[in-house]
C-alpha cells in the first residue's frame, strides 16, 4: 500500500483473501497501516457495507480505479499520455465493474467432467471468442503450455491443458471458421497449437497486428513485441499495475490469484477488437454512412426533401468517401521469431 499514491475521493479496488471490494477512499492512516472506505460494495455478492476499515495485513492488492472529480483519470500509462488522439472513451466505472465480475466469476476446468461438457456446450453456441494461452513465450520451444482461456462477451473459461491437453471439442473451437476468434500475438499461439498439439488455428483477429498497423499508418515507431498489457492500458485506459507481471502459471495446483490473472489476459480481447474495428478502422466508413443518411433528413421542409430524393441522388453518392481502413498490409513487416525457424 505504501507504493500507491492514495488521494481522498479516489475509487479503489481492494483484493482481500477471499473478497474483492470496491469503495471510495475516505481516510488513510497517518502511518498508512490502514484505510477507510465509504460505499463499499462486494464485487461478487453485490452486497453493500457502507463505511469499512481495512488494514495492511489483510489487503493483498489495491488498485486505483478512478480519481476524484478534479482528476477523472487515474494513473494513465505513459503511452496514453503521449498519444494526442484518444481512440476510445475512458472505460466507465460501470463497465469496469462488469469486467471485474467477469474476471472473478471465471470457470476453471481441469478434467472432462460434467462442468467441462456444460462449458463446451455453451461455447459451441457462441460465435465470437477471445483466446489466450499461458506459458508459451518461446512458441513451440516452450517447455509446457499451461492454460488455455476462452472468453465470450459474458463468461470466461480456463482450461488446464497442462493436465488435460487439447480435447477434440476444444480443437473444433480453435480451428473451425464458424467462430470468430480474437487473440494477441497469435503467431506464438499458432506455433504452439500446431507443433505441440497438432491443431490448425483458424481465422483470427490479432490485437497486436491491429496495434502495429494503426501505429505505422500514423507514422509512429512501433516497438516489436507489444504486450497485451500495454495495449489494454493504452487503448482502454486502465490503471497502471492492473496486471500482475509475476504470476506463475506453471505451479500446480493453480492458485485462485493465478486463475484471475489468466482471466485478465483474455477478458479484454473482445472489447479491444470492437474498439479497433468500430472506433478506428471503420470510423471513415461510419462518417460516410452518416453523411448519406443525412442527405434527406437535413431538409427542413417537404418540397426540398422531395427534390433531393428525385434529383440529387448523385450528390448523396458523391458524399460517400472511398473505404479506407487506414491499414496497408504491406506495412506489416513483422519479423519471423526464432522459434519458427527450426
Amino acid at each position: 500500500m505504501n507504493k500507491i499514491d492514495l488521494v481522498l475521493g479516489q475509487t479503489v479496488l481492494l483484493e482481500l483473501e477471499e473478497e474483492c471490494l470496491l469503495g471510495e477512499l475516505l481516510h488513510v492512516g497517518s502511518d498508512r497501516s490502514f484505510i477507510r472506505l465509504s460505499n463499499v460494495r462486494d464485487m461478487l455478492t453485490k452486497e453493500s457495507y457502507g463505511i469499512q476499515t481495512y488494514y495492511n495485513s489483510e489487503i493483498r492488492n489495491i488498485q486505483v480505479i478512478s480519481a476524484d472529480k478534479g482528476n477523472t483519470q487515474a494513473g494513465p500509462s505513459a503511452n496514453a499520455r503521449d498519444n494526442p488522439k484518444q481512440f476510445t472513451k475512458l472505460l466507465t466505472l460501470e463497465n469496469l465493474q462488469e469486467t471485474l465480475e467477469q474476471i472473478n466469476n471465471y470457470i476453471f476446468i481441469h478434467q472432462t467432467d460434467v462442468k467441462y461438457h456444460d462449458s463446451i456446450r455453451y461455447l459451441k453456441t457462441q460465435r465470437h471468442l477471445g483466446i489466450a494461452m499461458e506459458s508459451i513465450e518461446h512458441g513451440r520451444h516452450s517447455i509446457s503450455p499451461s492454460l488455455l482461456s476462452i472468453a465470450t462477451h459474458d463468461s470466461i473459461y480456463i482450461f488446464d491443458i497442462k493436465w488435460m491437453k487439447i480435447t477434440d471439442e476444444m480443437r473444433d473451437l480453435l480451428s473451425n471458421d464458424r467462430y470468430r476468434r480474437v487473440l494477441h500475438n497469435g503467431r506464438l499461439v499458432k506455433d504452439v497449437l500446431q507443433h505441440k498439439f497438432g491443431v490448425e488455428l483458424g481465422k483470427c483477429f490479432d490485437v497486436m497486428v491491429a496495434h502495429i498497423a494503426i501505429g505505422k499508418t500514423e507514422g509512429k515507431i512501433v516497438e516489436e513485441g507489444v504486450s497485451l498489457q500495454a495495449c489494454v492500458q493504452s487503448y482502454l485506459k486502465l490503471p497502471d499495475k492492473f496486471f500482475d507481471m509475476n504470476a506463475n502459471f506453471d505451479e500446480r495446483p493453480v492458485s485462485d490469484t493465478t486463475k484471475r490473472e489468466a482471466a485478465k489476459h483474455v477478458v479484454f480481447l473482445l472489447p479491444l477488437q470492437d474498439l479497433f474495428i468500430h472506433e478506428i478502422m471503420l470510423e471513415p466508413f461510419y462518417s460516410s454512412c452518416s453523411n448519406y443518411l443525412q442527405s434527406l433528413s437535413r431538409n427542413p421542409d417537404f418540397i426540398s426533401s422531395l427534390t433531393d430524393l428525385r434529383n440529387k441522388n448523385g450528390e448523396a453518392i458523391e458524399a460517400v468517401a472511398p473505404v479506407n481502413l487506414g491499414i496497408d498490409v504491406e506495412l506489416l513487416d513483422i519479423p519471423e521469431q526464432e522459434s519458427n525457424r527450426s
